[in-house]
């Protein structure tokens, strides 16, 4: 063990280095994926991790109103202490961006695209509260971006603005709370008033590094102080560095200088002697040397100090956004300290509130350390048959690092992670459950709900002691976050007999292109409608998965999710093996589910799952192996589950338990008796109109042509089903 413990401690020095240095934007603005509208506040609950990937979020029922004073309601995001939002960007229909009104916040890769009244408020929390901005911007903010009206620390790192009033503003009504702010490696282009601004009396403490400036100013204020007053408006006194009120050095400092030159620095204090210091832009022409890398200096700047040079040289900006750069249609999301790190930071714990706050309103998030993987197990209890590969395939992603938490990278570039699962507004539509005869299988579970407590309810930011629990009905998810990894198991949930209702939509995201939900990774969709922005429906036309919402691969995961009726084939799973979980298909085109291929052993689950308005079959299995569907419910339908009748010889079997069939057209299940199929169903629930109802229907398949029907009813082991397995318009 001795031997092992220095490579080791090397190892993890190396990578703490590694995720201490964000790189300096370049000026670029992220891409966005698509966009999604909430009619409140949506709350990050403590421990969980939002990836937005680099969606657009804003508010239905809320618009910009300048600097009208308003409050969390007119938040896009409430974030409790612990909780992690990153990939996103925030649209200019809100007024208060995000709200971390109990500090302890994590935001990574978010940008607000045109500030309202604040991007980000940060309230509460104790002396040892730390909320973290790293790799963000801002722009069009006629104000502060950052309004810090609570207790402890804000570090920002790699920070994007332009045409911002001031980055981050000490609260100066609040009263006698010292805060402190630490900012480096950012970019900030037209300041209108200053980069920070503190409060001399009330103990503040701002720290800059590595700031890099375009203006068309003869003068930038870097750093000013007020005289905070807590009964009317506090008095601005001065600017430049003043430790421990200011601290920074002339060097820390690069007015209009080629930010190509630019190169990152670990956040860090520095010490320069006090007095007024205006810094005046100096021009690009002298860039290359003020541009390297620093450390931290003891270079101080006399009192009276004054910057001067000619106007600024415009270069030209291209590249793309540190850690937000995005194709056309979706993001890579990476993790952050692989391209341009983090800063290293814990927050600490905290589980103080306070009440007595300044009304001044903004937005703040923590950021949330840790290495993740995630292995996904699927393994359904509710069905009577037992399958060998039932199991999904462990995936053990490659991360990069910790800031992020990205897990996996599709074709189209998008990661999904594990915790994105937590804390969604799943509805319970499928929570009631109806006994009948004594062949019926009683199941309990709650469909798709999904709570989240945090093990240590603090929101404590350590990796080593951090756990999280998230528990989706029978679905559990178990996340323990240990010094480095994180890994999440996730069985698949019970179906219980739907009720009839329907959910709710918390949002409409749409796609240019069909989403590819990677092998291993669980995409939630948190109860949002998904749909296309470039297809509509076409009635029963033949189309493929390009028109498609969302295409699986094996051993992919679909939970929590509204198809919306802008597409055509809903879901693919074209290589089998795929987990559909609490999803509902609100107006079925062509097809919801299309299954292919895989082999015999291949196992497809769909539980607690709904679909309506159905032409013709709502899960088409041209594939070999087994579907199962547990918990449907089925409106206005004409065949729940249809067996490729053209696919030529490849035996299917389907087993349908716990589901609700209102109003079916033809049948529920249609299988080929001359390929091998075998269907069992089991407590099934219609209500119908119809003098009869077909339950399983079989048919002579045939390759060449149309199939031929040839009859309906228990047959076994075509049709594996009792009188007592069918309630028809029973209540």
């Amino acid at each position: 063990m001795v031997k092992l413990f220095t490579p080791f401690a090397t190892s993890v020095a190396l990578l703490v280095a590694a995720a201490t240095a964000t790189a300096v934007p370049d000026g670029s603005w992220p891409a966005s994926t698509g966009t999604v509208q909430y009619s409140e506040a949506y709350v990050i609950k403590a421990g969980e991790v939002f990836d937005g990937k680099m969606q657009t979020f804003e508010r239905s029922d809320v618009s910009c109103q300048g600097q009208t004073e308003s409050n969390a309601d007119t938040a896009v995001f409430m974030m409790e202490p612990g909780a992690t939002l990153k990939n996103a960007i925030i649209g200019k229909n809100q007024m208060e961006g995000v709200h971390c009104d109990k500090h302890d916040c994590t935001i990574d890769n978010v940008w607000w695209d045109d500030v309202c009244e604040d991007a980000l408020s940060i309230k509460g929390g104790t002396a040892s509260s730390v909320s973290t901005v790293t790799n963000c911007g801002a722009r069009y903010a006629d104000d502060k971006v950052i309004q810090h009206n609570g207790y402890g620390t804000v570090k920002i790192d790699g920070f994007y603005g332009e045409d911002i009033s001031k980055l981050y503003r000490s609260c100066g009504t609040c009263g006698d709370r010292p805060k402190k702010v630490s900012v480096s490696n950012s970019y900030i282009v037209n300041p209108g008033n200053a980069i920070v601004t503190v409060n001399k009396n009330w103990g503040d403490e701002a720290t800059l590094k590595n700031i890099w400036v375009k203006s068309s100013k003869a003068s930038v204020k870097v750093c000013q102080w007020s005289q905070g007053n807590a009964n009317g408006e506090p008095k601005m006194l001065g600017n430049g560095p003043s430790p421990p009120l200011c601290q920074y050095s002339e060097s820390d400092v690069h007015i209009n200088e080629d930010i190509y030159q630019a190169k990152q620095t670990s956040p860090s204090s520095t010490s320069s002697s006090s007095g007024d210091v205006t810094q005046a832009a100096s021009s690009a022409s002298t860039a290359s040397s003020g541009a390297t890398q620093t450390s931290p200096s003891s270079s101080t700047a006399s009192s009276g100090e004054t910057q001067t040079s000619s106007a600024s040289t415009d270069s030209s900006v291209a590249s793309s956004a540190s850690t937000a750069s995005s194709s056309s249609q979706n993001p890579t999301q990476t993790s952050s300290s692989s391209t341009t790190g983090s800063a290293s930071y814990q927050a600490s714990s905290n589980s103080s509130t306070d009440a007595s706050e300044g009304d001044a309103p903004g937005t703040v998030a923590p950021v949330e350390s840790g290495i993740f993987e995630q292995s996904v197990i699927s393994s359904d209890a509710s069905q009577t048959q037992q399958q060998d590969l039932t199991e999904e395939p462990t995936a053990t992603p490659s991360v990069s690092s910790s800031s992020s938490g990205s897990l996996y990278s599709s074709e189209e570039d998008v990661s999904q992670t594990a915790v994105q699962q937590s804390s969604v507004a799943s509805s319970d539509a499928n929570g009631s459950t109806t006994s009948s005869s004594s062949s019926t299988t009683s199941q309990s579970s709650t469909a798709g709900s999904t709570t989240q407590s945090s093990s240590n309810g603090s929101g404590n930011q350590s990796s080593d002691s951090e756990s999280v629990t998230q528990n989706s009905g029978s679905d559990s998810v178990t996340q323990n976050a240990g010094s480095d990894s994180t890994t999440q198991t996730a069985t698949n949930s019970t179906g219980t007999v739907p009720d009839g209702s329907w959910p709710a939509s918390t949002g409409t995201v749409q796609y240019a292109k069909a989403y590819i939900i990677k092998a291993g990774e669980v995409f939630d969709g948190k109860m949002q409608t998904f749909e296309r922005s470039d297809v509509s429906c076409q009635g029963q036309t033949e189309s493929n998965a390009d028109t498609a919402v969302f295409m699986m691969e094996p051993g992919a995961t679909l939970k929590n999710a509204i198809i919306g009726k802008n597409q055509m084939e809903g879901v693919h799973c074209d290589k089998h093996d795929c987990t559909i979980d609490n999803v509902w298909w609100d107006d079925v085109c062509e097809d919801a589910l299309s299954i292919k291929g895989g082999t015999a052993s291949s196992v497809s689950t769909v539980t607690n799952c709904g679909a309506r308005y159905a032409d013709d079959k709502v899960i088409q299995h041209n594939g070999y192996g087994t579907v199962k569907i547990d918990g449907f419910y089925g409106e206005d339908i004409s065949k729940l589950y249809r067996s490729c009748g053209t696919c030529g010889d490849r035996p299917k079997k389907v087993s349908v338990s716990n589901s609700y069939i209102v109003n079916p057209g033809n049948a529920i299940v249609t299988v080929n008796k001359n390929w091998g199929d075998e269907a069992t169903l089991k407590n099934i629930w219609v209500k119908s109109s119809k003098a009869s109802v077909k339950v399983c229907q079989w048919s002579q398949g045939n390759a060449n042509g149309e199939p031929k029907m040839l009859g309906n009813g228990p047959s076994p082991p075509l049709c594996q089903y009792s009188e007592s397995d069918v309630h028809i318009n029973e209540k």
